[in-house]
């Protein structure tokens, strides 16, 4: 079983409001990198779930803004 993962940041765990994901907002700039760790995490649960369900195969598709928010050092391998 092949599987595709997309991820947003507007939908990961501690974002309530869309400007916390614009890293040119003042006021969550310093923040950016936290919400950057927490979505490459959420990526990564979401893949070892896949593994754990069967998948032979995943792919995972970085959805936000100019799409180079996951840390690719930091996603499983």
């Amino acid at each position: 079983m092949r599987v595709y993962i997309s991820v947003d940041m507007e939908g990961i765990a501690g974002v309530v409001h869309e400007s916390q994901t614009d890293p040119t907002t003042p006021a969550f700039a310093a923040e950016y990198g936290r919400f950057r760790r927490l979505m490459t995490a959420e990526a990564n649960a979401a893949v070892e779930g896949a593994l754990a369900a069967g998948a032979t195969r995943v792919l995972v598709n970085d959805s936000h803004w100019h799409m180079r928010n996951l840390l690719a050092e930091e996603l499983h391998q």
